[in-house]
């Protein structure tokens, strides 16, 4: 199986452009952000037998947090927004994270908006050593978080050149903040995890798959 995990800015307009790059890159599983349509549906896409789950609250600030048995599709709240913010969603990913049995997989794609770095010390059994440039304090509450239930970043267990460990960018600030967490138990059924730079549904946030 692939999964994906994409920030595409507003999926309003953008379905079928989406479901089309799922098919082509043979994608399975998506995580999506910033879709920016409010409610909490279920949505048959009978056409290209494919299923989407949506939910979000407010439209100015980019519902998300979709949740589909153990893939759990997150977005981190962004930088300058305040310290409480941050720390409620955390908090929330933990319950969510909790309620899933250790027996199943469990897989989080996602927006962290935190960069955790290419040095991987004193987080050696989390993170692979492959990941980009320095850690940030938002990075450290996601390593602290994969730390804390045993979830591998995946990113950062495949070597790539520098320019495919890019997720995002934006003129000439570039970072990795689109990752997958997965239980370490079961890494080594992960066979890659690399960013696809070629689709122009979005011009900042890449595509990044994950494949089981």
């Amino acid at each position: 199986m692939r999964f994906g995990t994409w920030n595409i800015g507003s999926l309003t307009g953008r379905l079928v452009e989406v479901v089309e790059v799922m098919r082509r890159r043979r994608i399975n599983i998506v995580c999506l952000k910033e879709t920016k349509w409010v409610g909490n549906k279920a949505r048959e896409i009978a056409l290209w037998g494919y299923k989407l789950w949506y939910s979000g609250k407010t439209r100015g600030r980019n519902g998300i947090g979709n949740e589909v048995v153990t893939i759990v599709s997150a977005y981190a709240p962004q930088a300058g927004l305040d310290a409480s913010t941050r720390q409620e969603f955390w908090e929330y990913l933990e319950e969510v994270v909790q309620r899933v049995p250790k027996s199943e997989k469990l897989i989080i794609g996602g927006d962290l908006n935190g960069h955790v770095g290419s040095s991987r010390d004193g987080f050696e059994r989390i993170h692979g050593g492959f990941g980009y440039r320095d850690q940030n304090e938002a990075g450290n509450a996601i390593l602290d978080f994969s730390l804390a239930y045993d979830l591998g970043i995946m990113k950062t267990w495949f070597e790539k050149r520098e320019s495919h460990l890019v997720t995002y960018r934006s003129g000439d600030n570039t970072s990795q903040i689109d990752l997958f967490l997965v239980r370490n138990a079961l890494r080594q059924c992960y066979t890659n995890c690399k960013v696809i730079p070629g689709e122009s549904i979005t011009t900042q946030h890449r595509l990044v798959v994950l494949d089981f």
